[in-house]
């Protein structure tokens, strides 16, 4: 049985609260900035994969990924 968009979606939130913790302990506020920014990129993967089983890392993950492929020129 799948997760529910809702319960999927609070443990994307959870995974993205983790890492701005590791982030602020490392002192790297590009990593925190990049991290909020890709929330929003993660609302749209999570829309992707609704009808998918997916594990909250793995939005996370494609979500970066995006993110990092329209930052990085070719």
């Amino acid at each position: 049985m799948g997760r529910t968009q809702p319960s999927l979606t609070r443990s994307v939130e959870g995974e993205v609260e983790k890492l701005l913790r590791v982030a602020r302990k490392l002192r790297d506020e590009s990593l925190a900035e990049a991290l909020k920014d890709a929330l929003a990129d993660m609302r749209l993967v999570e829309e992707a994969f609704e009808d998918e089983l997916a594990d909250p890392l793995e939005v996370l993950l494609v979500a970066l990924l995006a993110r990092c492929s329209r930052r990085v020129p070719g």
